[in-house]
């Protein structure tokens, strides 16, 4: 076989490997002859996405390929990765990465102070994405960008303008930020000529804001490239009809942004009725296929489909025939970019069904049939306890095919494991548990017997002596986050934990050398423990 596979041209195999992740060529090609590992020695566009990718998958890509090899770079200290960028550069700093061109930086624990200090060395760097945790750490210099995108928490506000201010931005294109000020929008505007599309939700803080917005043109250059425009105002009682109203915008962009050819918009007011909807119904909106819709619950005039819900609470009326510009045999948009269902009490009569929902969060104990097709489902959220555990498995086992990640936020089953011998999911390789820590009768259930393929682990504790025994019976988890919530903390519970102490206690890690995982400890203020854990390749069962 691998004499077969040792025929295919270089250049075939270059264009194979394009379409797949740096850990997944490895997996699927490494290894099979001296040809095919040659060829991955040497390949030069190596993308690397570190979100979510397991230690010993990390481990091998760190060892095998060198930052002149490496293209497109995403790094995450999300708990699920605890401290990866800072073990991926312990051999080779940013500067290194001489042909990288994409970067995707999430949740860093310096917010990437450490990258950004070296970044102006990469110069090939045309794409850049951050999702901050608390700041925006001060950029003194970046490389000629195309593509910047800011994610900032939406429980987070700062002034971005003081951390990018001598940044220069002359050929940058896409811009996407969470949210600005309309000071840092006209400086934006101001610095970005060759911008062409541009996200982000504007912040005011008085009226007169919104009167020089709506005066932009006169005072401010708008960019003359711009095709892609969205933007969200979320201040329901100082936006004013005259930003409101359609008729403006159509001259404004005829006058001043000729080029625009997706403009969509969020405006929450309460000024929103259908008088102002009316005014894009005109032919400029229609013929362009802007289509407009007002939730007269919410106060808000959005486009459609863009800023059409994805998430819905089930309990909502859906948006009535009157309520938009969208033509009414093309009303199923509002129902299939649902993927997020909270599922209540329904009281209305939907005429169309949720077809594309991949996360189902369950606050009712019953459900209608048929007004979701569960078979796409990949994440279950239970938040009843009247929803028994048998009713859930059985559920999961007939009808949820795709999940693979459960959250369980109910009480703990009362019931024995034996009910459901002979029954197991090994679908679910993200497992949440945040009330398994209130459990502390003598019934015990053997939750990695029914999941026996749980790779990713949250779960709440009453004892820091539960964590290697969940390890240790959880015996293919590769990533595990355990909390001991204030209800249930335990006073007297003085353990130190320690990765050596972790190593002691479960015979797991005391198989395993101290890099073959990674422990993130907080214990300032109550406890929490971010685990990263190599596979096991041989498991004694």
């Amino acid at each position: 076989m691998s004499f077969l596979l040792d025929r295919f041209p270089i250049e075939i195999l270059h264009i194979i490997f394009d379409y797949f992740w740096a850990h997944e060529i490895l997996h699927s090609f490494f290894d099979i002859s001296d040809y095919f590992d040659n060829i991955l020695s040497n390949y030069g566009r190596y993308r690397i996405n570190g979100q979510s990718i397991t230690k010993s998958d990390f481990d091998f890509i760190c060892h095998f390929i060198l930052p002149n090899q490496v293209i497109s770079l995403i790094l995450s200290d999300e708990k699920e990765t605890p401290y990866q960028s800072e073990l991926f550069f312990s051999d080779f700093q940013i500067h290194y990465y001489t042909r990288l061109r994409a970067l995707k930086l999430i949740d860093l624990n310096d917010d990437g102070q450490e990258i950004f200090m070296n970044l102006h060395h990469v110069q090939n760097l045309v794409s850049l994405e951050i999702n901050i945790r608390i700041d925006l750490p001060f950029i003194k210099q970046l490389p000629s960008l195309k593509k910047l995108i800011i994610n900032i928490p939406s429980n987070i506000q700062f002034d971005i303008l003081p951390s990018i201010s001598m940044v220069s931005f002359k050929y940058l294109q896409y811009f996407s930020l969470s949210y600005c000020t309309l000071t840092a929008l006209q400086h934006f505007f101001r610095q970005m000529p060759q911008l062409k599309s541009f996200k982000t939700s504007l912040l005011f803080f008085n009226p007169e804001e919104l009167n020089e917005l709506s005066h932009i043109h006169q005072i401010q250059p708008t960019p003359v490239n711009l095709i892609s425009f969205s933007l969200s105002i979320n201040a329901p009682c100082l936006v004013e009809y005259r930003l409101l109203n359609g008729n403006r915008w159509e001259n404004f962009i005829i006058e001043h942004l000729p080029k625009l050819a997706n403009f969509d918009f969020k405006f929450f007011s309460g000024n929103v009725n259908h008088k102002i909807l009316n005014q894009y119904r005109s032919s400029f909106w229609l013929n362009k296929h802007w289509y407009v819709a007002f939730n007269s619950n919410l106060s808000l005039l959005f486009t459609v489909p863009y800023f059409a819900p994805t998430s819905i609470n089930n309990s909502c009326q859906p948006i009535p025939s009157n309520c938009t510009t969208l033509p009414i045999e093309r009303h199923y948009l509002f129902y299939d970019r649902i993927t997020a269902l909270t599922y209540e009490l329904d009281k209305w009569n939907l005429p169309y069904r949720y077809n594309n929902i991949k996360k189902l969060t369950f606050n009712d104990p019953y459900m209608h049939e048929n007004i979701v097709n569960l078979s796409k489902v990949e994440s279950f959220i239970v938040n009843t306890s009247d929803w028994l555990l048998n009713k859930i498995i059985i559920l999961i086992k007939e009808e949820m095919p795709s999940v693979n990640y459960l959250r369980l936020n109910c009480s703990q089953p009362n019931v024995k494991y034996k009910y459901f011998s002979g029954i197991s999911l090994p679908q679910i390789r993200t497992l949440s548990l945040p009330e398994y820590g209130r459990c502390k009768g003598k019934v015990k259930f053997y939750w990695w017997k029914l999941f026996p393929r749980v790779e990713r682990l949250i779960v709440s504790i009453n004892s820091k002596k539960q964590i290697p025994f969940l390890i240790d019976h959880f015996n293919k988890m590769i990533s595990g986050f355990f909390v001991i919530h204030n209800d249930y903390f335990d006073m007297y519970d003085q353990i130190k934990i320690t990765s050596q102490w972790l190593k002691k206690n479960t015979c797991r890690l005391k198989r395993k050398n101290e890099h073959e995982f990674v422990c993130q400890i907080n214990d300032q203020f109550g406890f929490s423990l971010a685990l990263w854990i190599s596979e096991d390749f041989e498991i004694d069962e």
